[in-house]
């Protein structure tokens, strides 16, 4: 894969507030940079999405109903 080559990384996700820290550091750590992160939020009732996005600042979000 060429580092020009744009990557989409899907993370479901359901109350996952104390995983997700690790995660993202692991995608962090990549040597490929060209990358964005999608987070499917289903509807966790802990605060999943605001640690992720302390730690990963340009994440998206799909809350899933």
């Amino acid at each position: 894969m060429s580092e020009t080559s744009r990557v989409s990384v899907i993370i479901p996700a359901y109350n996952s507030e104390q995983h997700i820290g690790r995660l993202l550091e692991s995608l962090a750590k990549q040597t490929h940079r060209n990358f964005e992160v999608i987070l499917v939020d289903d509807c966790s009732t802990d605060n999943t999405y605001e640690v992720a996005k302390i730690l990963w600042k340009k994440i998206k979000l799909i809350i899933e109903p």
